[in-house]
């Protein structure tokens, strides 16, 4: 059973349609400045254990909302791609009450493709930040290559049972690391392979008031 550092209920619109719950999971290979759950990257924390099973019986009590507005669950991270058992534990146990919970992933595919073929069937929802396809950028925000992800994107693409309404791919503009002009580029190479392309800006953290006095 994973360590799960948050449960996040009732987020609206924010990880794919309608209204979703989102499992923060732990452990993530990429070192981002501007990781918005820095805490994932820690291997110390109390935080508490659930089987597939008691995480989907939990997740039930808002099913109701989730079915009137298309919503579901969202695993995210970290990089969930690594939980990849448990995942598809999960999908199966909620398999077993008709109708089932959609199974969403938020995604960097930092991950080996054993793991995305895996879940392919069961992932209703790919949400993946793509962080920049200028290979130099993304190597020197993330401190690693960028092949990884773009390899298991491609087989996504081709393999998705659910099609491109299933794929989803965040551009951002992360302040200090690239421009515009390179978040064009990188939706233009993406445009021939993806439908569904949301461009958007990273917010630079707030810095404590004992930062701002130094």
């Amino acid at each position: 059973m994973p360590h799960i550092f948050s449960i996040s209920r009732f987020r609206m619109a924010t990880d794919g349609p309608g209204v979703s719950t989102l499992i923060g999971l732990p452990g993530c290979p990429l070192n981002c400045p501007y990781c918005p759950n820095p805490v994932c990257h820690a291997d110390d924390s109390p935080w508490p254990c659930y089987s597939a099973r008691e995480l989907i019986d939990f997740v039930r009590r808002d099913e109701l909302y989730m079915r009137m507005t298309g919503g579901g669950i969202v695993f995210g991270g970290g990089e969930p791609l690594n939980e990849w058992e448990f995942i598809k534990e999960c999908a199966l146990y909620s398999k077993e009450t008709i109708p089932a919970i959609p199974i969403r992933i938020e995604t960097s595919l930092q991950a080996g493709i054993e793991n995305v073929q895996e879940l392919l069937p069961y992932i209703s929802l790919w949400i993946i930040d793509i962080k920049d396809l200028n290979p130099d950028i993304y190597y020197r925000y993330t401190h690693v290559q960028m092949d990884l992800m773009w390899q298991n994107l491609m087989y996504i693409v081709q393999h998705a049972p659910y099609g491109q309404d299933s794929i989803w791919v965040r551009v951002p503009r992360i302040p200090e690391y690239n421009t515009s002009r390179n978040v064009r580029e990188s939706v233009r190479i993406l445009q021939p392979y993806v439908k569904h392309i949301e461009v958007f800006s990273y917010r630079l953290p707030v810095k404590k008031k004992e930062e701002m006095t130094k």
